[in-house]
């Protein structure tokens, strides 16, 4: 689908609802929340100096199962270098 293609559709869905405040109030809520996100996301990727990519459930599962103490970062320059990037 085109950018406009998207805006139609989106417009055309919220059309019935635009006849209730209360969920106009709703659709502003979440939209808000959706640019507050975003603009999260990006502040984020520029502190970390990378692209920040989402994962499938099935990998983002296994993040943080390891640690390590930072006596053992300290010992190990290979991990040192590794996490300070």
């Amino acid at each position: 689908m085109t950018a406009i293609e998207l805006r139609e559709e989106l417009f055309r869905e919220m059309n019935p609802l635009l006849d209730s405040e209360t969920a106009m109030k709703k659709i502003i809520a979440y939209v808000k929340g959706l640019v507050v996100a975003r603009k999260i996301e990006q502040e984020a990727a520029q502190k970390k100096g990378y692209k920040v990519k989402n994962v499938s459930p099935d990998i983002e599962k296994w993040s943080g199962c390891a640690m390590f103490t930072q006596e053992e970062i300290d010992n190990d320059p290979r991990l040192k270098s590794i996490l300070s990037k």
